[in-house]
């Protein structure tokens, strides 16, 4: 039997004991809370590159962070790492009942709807033994620390989720031409504004950035439609335009910022087509 992970931990608590390390010793939740998201996006990282070996390595650092708060709530009395598996097991277990029980499902769309409803109702179930009876919203369980774009889509799918949906694809389209409309709009009246009211200004300026957000949502919901996960897209354009640029840099003989914009133009394509 492999004793890797047990290794692990205890190499973690060494860390965290007495006679550990001062660094780790030190840390808390919240301290270690800006490395958990900067180990995910590596993480994610890796698996646009399709790199096995840079995964395994990431991995290991996303669960260097999990273990890491495990062991302080585990020297606070909380819980342990074993704890955290007991849970997320018996939670898997609970929530694939197709898998582990009787009820058969045969398309990936009704696990999904299961799936909510399952945690719906354990939400209310575990609301319900906390003695809180107040009703909550179906948004309400989305964490406002995800970032813009995938936050945008969690709320789509939730509102999906209760109904709230556009009878047909090309409805959704039509509101993504009315909303760049409406933004170029926000945009032209604020540029030929020549007041000098002040107030004036932020409220134009306001309205540029609402629109925009209207934009970007409806795009989320475009992304949803296609079935593609908005911020792995963005992700990716911006690695395909970090390489672009990179051979843009490489390929021309003078400094990027003495070219006009013709010739940068002119260096794009070129760029754009020795690379991917």
């Amino acid at each position: 039997m492999n004793n890797s992970f047990d290794d692990f931990v205890a190499t973690i608590a060494r860390l965290r004991g007495p006679d550990g390390c001062p660094w780790d010793r030190e840390q808390t939740h919240q301290s270690l809370g800006r490395y958990l998201m900067e180990e995910s996006y590596e993480v994610l990282e890796a698996i646009h590159m399709d790199d096995s070996k840079m995964l395994k390595e990431e991995l290991g650092d996303l669960l260097l962070q999990i273990v890491l708060n495990a062991q302080i709530a585990k020297d606070n009395g909380e819980f342990d790492i074993f704890d955290v598996a007991d849970s997320i097991n018996q939670k898997m277990v609970s929530r694939h009942p197709h898998v582990f029980g009787e009820n058969k499902l045969d398309h990936p769309d009704q696990v999904v709807a299961q799936w909510e409803e399952l945690k719906e109702q354990e939400k209310r179930e575990k609301e319900k033994g906390n003695g809180k009876s107040e009703r909550r919203g179906a948004l309400d369980s989305i964490p406002r620390a995800l970032p813009a774009l995938l936050q945008a889509l969690k709320v789509s799918e939730k509102a999906v989720g209760q109904g709230f949906e556009w009878k047909e694809e090309e409805d959704v389209w039509d509101k993504l031409v009315s909303e760049m409309n409406e933004f170029r709009e926000a945009v032209a009246e604020a540029r030929t504004d020549d007041s000098d009211n002040e107030e004036k200004r932020r409220a134009l300026n306001e309205e540029v950035e609402l629109e925009l957000g209207d934009m970007l949502f409806c795009l989320v919901n475009v992304a949803r439609w296609q079935k593609v996960n908005p911020e792995e897209a963005l992700l990716k354009s911006i690695e395909k335009f970090k390489r672009r640029f990179s051979t843009m840099e490489t390929i021309s003989a003078d400094p990027l910022t003495e070219l006009t914009k013709d010739q940068l133009y002119q260096l794009w394509i070129i760029a754009k087509e020795k690379s991917c």
